[in-house]
């Protein structure tokens, strides 16, 4: 059992190591949130490094006053040229009626389905 283990752990470094490294790719600069009467609006800054960067996806998780946790999933931006971007997500009114208010949120980006950048409240 030890030995599948350390043989599984080193095969995944050096998985890890041959493999392009995505996070340099992509990354969130800053995002802020405004709470309007539609609900939430999280504004996201961010900057990709590629000349054209595909299957970009945001995940931004919410911890409500209520005692839940949602996510939500910003759909795939693509033919994304290399700089900055601007993009919003929205988290409707019905949420904080149901809910309450958020109080802690984080965003995560990914490309190609790997986690790239996190940035937290």
């Amino acid at each position: 059992m030890k030995k599948a283990i350390c043989c599984t752990l080193i095969l995944f470094i050096l998985v890890y190591l041959a493999c392009p490294t995505f996070a340099d790719t992509s990354s969130i600069e800053s995002f802020s949130k405004i709470r309007t009467a539609r609900g939430y609006i999280f504004k996201i800054n961010y900057s990709t490094k590629e000349e054209w960067t595909d299957k970009l996806v945001f995940k931004l998780f919410c911890s409500f006053n209520k005692g839940v946790e949602l996510s939500f999933t910003s759909s795939g931006h693509n033919n994304l040229k290399k700089g900055w971007h601007k993009t919003e997500m929205l988290v409707p009114k019905v949420y904080r009626d149901r809910y309450g208010y958020i109080e802690d949120y984080r965003l995560e980006m990914y490309h190609n389905g790997i986690l790239v950048s996190m940035r937290s409240m």
